[in-house]
């Protein structure tokens, strides 16, 4: 999209579009702090304006128009480690998440347009030893095996992919017992990665006595940066409530997401050509397909259950991403590349839990746990890539006072450690390679109720 009002949308969306770090694969576990405090188990109960990224039929519920603002500041612990010796923690500046949501009751239709980080992953690592550092300090190789090679004793990697959406929504209150919501969700991603971009190696690495004799005697680093994608999906949900029973259900169809007009500035040094810019896409990227399904139960007046099951296709979003080089600004480098990243993501299923206790008329105490096996296969796990998050406790509260709602969710993500043992191409950092994370995350949020009422 190059118009005037796609990049409008484009400066809209990055404006949010912070590197972060998810914790279901690249989603987060929630939006907003009815939602997290629940730890997630937010299908049959979201009413307010962050339904429209939950389950969009919950903004049918008010009968007042809401105004809703969210931040979210994010202190995740990552640390890579491997038998190269680095044991290194991740260096990657993240701020503050917001969002940001608005709905209006129309007689039994309700409007909403909301902006909401989805999610993301990012990690970058500083003065790695590389395996080709490790070698050349070995002692071991002939002399001058590395001539005109460049092998820094350390490089970094780093990637950050933030995903933005923007969510006109509508939704129908079909029955008093029943709503429905449909959300067009317009997606806005950043993708930003280094390997190893001070490294650039030309050797017989295979150790065949012929140097450049296969591909694999070859490492030019990378650094890719400012590649984009602009995406189109749909979300629907539909909300039952009949007593103290809350059924509900919500669907979000794929998003394609082939990200362009990047840059990537590859190392050539050692083939005599330095570092060459080529213009840049990053195809077979998508957000995924998920379907959920989830209950409240309100046991007592002052005590309220809620449980979601959730599933996400992850297997059919991230397998293998591909970037295309294309435009070479040093002539008579090759006039295109090719860079697979093989991936191999497998489905994920989440469940979740939460309560909520209202001690007093204008408090709510809430708690919840979230729990989905990391998508990330162990066979193609990268310091690039760490999501690896499992298990999240959560809890949080919120007061109202007149028309405003003030709200706090705390979330701790468990430490969870994944091992790559595999010796190849996707494991550059060799058997042993680990990725070991933990988070805390704190959700803010402010509430308005307006006094627009048309029911």
């Amino acid at each position: 999209m190059k118009t005037s009002h796609a990049f409008f949308l484009t400066s809209l969306l990055l404006f949010v579009a912070v590197p972060i770090l998810a914790s279901n694969g690249m989603n987060m576990i929630g939006f907003g702090v009815e939602s997290v405090g629940m730890g997630g188990a937010d299908l049959a109960l979201t009413d307010n304006p962050c339904s429209m990224n939950i389950n969009p039929a919950g903004i049918a519920q008010p009968e007042n128009a809401l105004f809703e603002f969210g931040l979210s500041p994010m202190s995740p612990s990552l640390t890579h480690t491997d038998a190269m010796g680095n044991n290194r923690e991740d260096q990657l500046q993240r701020y503050p998440i917001p969002f940001i949501g608005y709905t209006h009751p129309l007689r039994r239709v309700t409007l909403g347009i909301g902006l909401f980080v989805q999610g993301g992953m990012g990690a970058e690592y500083r003065d790695l030893s590389t395996p080709f550092s490790v070698m050349a300090n070995s002692g071991r190789l002939p002399v001058g095996f590395f001539d005109g090679d460049v092998i820094p004793a350390g490089d970094d990697t780093q990637t950050r992919i933030a995903h933005a959406k923007l969510t006109p929504t509508v939704a129908w209150r079909v029955h008093p017992k029943m709503t429905m919501g449909v959300t067009l969700n317009v997606s806005q991603v950043q993708a930003d990665m280094k390997l190893l971009p001070e490294t650039s190696v030309m050797a017989d690495l295979d150790q065949s006595g012929v140097t450049g004799d296969t591909p694999g005697d070859a490492f030019f680093g990378i650094h890719m940066r400012d590649a984009s994608a602009t995406g189109y999906g749909l979300k629907f949900g539909a909300q039952f409530k009949h007593g103290p029973l809350s059924l509900a259900g919500a669907y979000s169809t794929k998003t394609d997401l082939d990200l362009e007009d990047g840059t990537l500035t590859m190392n050539m040094t050692s083939i005599g050509l330095g570092k060459v810019n080529y213009d840049a896409t990053m195809s077979n990227f998508a957000w995924p397909q998920q379907a959920g399904l989830g209950m409240a139960y309100q046991v007592s007046p002052r005590v309220q259950l809620a449980g979601d099951l959730d599933w996400i296709d992850w297997a059919n979003a991230i397998e293998k991403v591909t970037i295309e080089l294309s435009n070479p600004d040093v002539p008579v480098a090759p006039a295109s590349r090719q860079i697979a990243l093989p991936m191999n993501w497998e489905n994920q299923w989440v469940w979740a839990l939460g309560a909520a206790v209202t001690p007093a008329p204008d408090w709510v105490v809430r708690m919840g746990y979230n729990h989905g096996d990391s998508p990330v296969p162990a066979a193609t796990l990268r310091p690039l890539f760490p999501a690896i998050a499992e298990d999240h406790f959560t809890a949080g509260f919120g007061v109202t006072k007149k028309d405003w709602t003030y709200g706090l969710a705390l979330e701790y993500v468990l430490e969870n450690t994944l091992t790559n043992n595999s010796n190849g191409p996707t494991n550059l950092f060799g058997p042993g390679s680990q990725e070991t994370l933990s988070q805390f995350v704190a959700h803010f949020q402010v509430r308005r109720t307006l006094n627009v009422r048309t029911r």
